[in-house]
């Protein structure tokens, strides 16, 4: 059952990340190696893509500046007119949908790969897992990315003030292998992004902070204010705030294996395994 059961992308209201859309502008990019490794998978320029959960675009629009044609699906309308905002800026083309990853309205097996981007904890794993079935074209690939703070020493002390204003800041991970299954595909290659370490101006942190969905829409106004705080006082004793993610993607393309071709021209800086297995699978949590 997806966290957002019951909720209607129409309804503005409740829809939590309509409120969150300006702050999710500040968070940094995902890294070029994601991006590169991502259009290798779609098979190149031309290719067609679906990005469901787009958020504010950070992987639909530096995906069509590589020549893909992405559909960009997301729910919350804030968000929405964002991505489609900053396309126009980057001066690329971005076909925005309206609408739930579980029920996109796009074309039945158009889409070489489907792109899950730290967004799969908000998606029912069944009707999400049928859709994404529905929208793969033949030997089409799903790509589904996970991110995590990374354990540098001022993120580790960041994630301790936060886990301790809500116990809830750590859940679960996301059932990728689950949805892998459902989808109908084989079990997927994990392969593990770098994503650089970058520093954060004070306005930056706060933004992030308050982008994350366990601690801006989590915390009441009084307990956000003192993480905040908080954050600034651990900020300035590590010398600075600085923001890096351990950014996974598993991939698998129906009815095959992944070709020599795909193998042969995974980047040296990304590390490729089997899984996830169980163990290694509890380890890991989101960022959204």
């Amino acid at each position: 059952m997806s966290r957002r059961a019951g909720i209607s992308p129409e309804d503005d209201r409740r829809w939590v990340f309509n409120r969150l859309e300006e702050d999710y502008r500040a968070r940094p990019a995902y890294p070029a190696a994601l991006v590169d490794r991502l259009t290798v998978l779609a098979g190149g320029p031309g290719a067609r893509v679906a990005d469901l959960g787009a958020g504010v675009g950070h992987l639909a629009v530096p995906l069509a500046a590589r020549g893909l044609r992405v559909a960009a699906v997301e729910p919350a309308r804030a968000m929405l007119a964002a991505l489609s905002e900053a396309a126009g800026t980057a001066s690329v083309e971005v076909d925005p949908a309206h609408a739930a990853a579980e029920a996109t309205g796009l074309p039945d097996r158009s889409f070489a790969l489907v792109v899950i981007a730290d967004a799969l904890q908000w998606i029912d794993p069944e009707a999400g897992a049928a859709e994404v079935r529905r929208l793969l074209a033949p030997g089409g690939v799903l790509a589904v990315v996970t991110a995590r703070p990374a354990g540098t020493p001022f993120l580790d002390a960041l994630g301790t003030r936060i886990a301790a204003r809500n116990p809830k800041a750590r859940p679960h991970p996301p059932p990728v292998a689950l949805f892998f299954s459902l989808a109908g595909l084989p079990p997927p290659c994990v392969e593990a992004i770098d994503d650089p370490e970058l520093p954060l101006d004070p306005a930056a942190l706060e933004a992030v902070l308050r982008s994350l969905s366990y601690v801006g829409p989590a915390l009441g106004p009084a307990s956000l204010a003192t993480l905040l705080e908080e954050a600034r006082a651990l900020a300035a004793e590590h010398g600075g705030a600085t923001w890096r993610r351990e950014l996974r993607v598993a991939w698998a393309r129906g009815g095959s294996s992944p070709t020599t071709l795909e193998r042969s021209r995974t980047p040296s800086r990304i590390a490729r395994r089997r899984g996830p297995t169980p163990r290694s699978a509890a380890r890991h949590q989101r960022v959204k």
